[in-house]
């Protein structure tokens, strides 16, 4: 997605939910010092021999997601897994490490943690609402990328990456086209209005309905991916 486009989605999905903008700044330029100061990312280009020209599967922490797992599990495949936030603690669970995490690290940070200790790969999304947490966890992760929502970032000279995206789950989808990927197959994605316990480690039940927010956001998600489905170079399917 160019900056262009991803423009248009930005300002109307900020606008929508009243977000600030200017704490989008102040959160990408502190993770950008955090990664100046600890030397802990790894080059895009290293991560791009992962994906380019493969298929991927992308992991959502919606309600099918425990299911798709052991259907990946059962098919003993070798391809790279992209987990979006929540969904890194039920791979774990099943003795599967995602190849690459995307997370603004407000999921399981535990499980993050584990994974990026095993080889995983996490790229560590900026945006206002998560400014504490990127000073708390972001430190201690290796082999990160900073990513950045803001449409114009390039402007600020900030050592991050922006490929459009807004939430975890359809953000880990506009990765793998920017790393060129030849298949997406998403699995986990049901977007709708339900949440588990993995994208909402709060909630009592395994699977709950989504509050207002959620669901809004969901429908956002899967906006993004309906565009990138028609417009993206990479085929993008849904695991059956």
């Amino acid at each position: 997605m160019n900056m262009e486009t991803w423009k248009e989605f930005y300002n109307k999905i900020m606008d929508d939910f009243g977000f600030d903008k200017e704490k989008d700044v102040e959160s990408a330029r502190i993770l950008n010092e955090i990664i100046k100061k600890e030397k802990n990312n790894i080059d895009i280009e290293e991560v791009k021999e992962l994906i380019n020209g493969k298929e991927v599967y992308v992991f959502g922490a919606g309600p099918s997601l425990k299911k798709h797992i052991k259907i990946i599990k059962e098919k003993n495949t070798k391809n790279p897994i992209i987990a979006a936030d929540g969904a890194t603690k039920a791979l774990l669970e099943e003795n599967i490490i995602p190849n690459i995490i995307i997370s603004d690290l407000d999921g399981d940070i535990n499980s993050i943690i584990e994974a990026n200790k095993k080889g995983a790969i996490v790229v560590v999304h900026a945006h206002g609402d998560n400014i504490e947490k990127i000073k708390k966890h972001a430190k201690i992760l290796k082999n990160i990328i900073g990513s950045t929502q803001i449409p114009n970032f390039e402007q600020l000279k900030l050592n991050l990456i922006n490929y459009g995206g807004f939430t975890d789950g359809d953000r880990c989808c506009f990765l793998a086209e920017y790393l060129e990927a030849k298949k997406i197959i998403l699995c986990g994605m049901d977007f709708g209005i339900y949440v588990t316990k993995y994208s909402r480690p709060n909630i009592k039940n395994d699977i709950e309905i989504a509050d207002e927010i959620k669901q809004k956001k969901l429908k956002y998600a899967e906006e993004l991916v309906n565009w990138l489905k028609m417009h993206g170079k990479s085929d993008v399917v849904y695991l059956e």
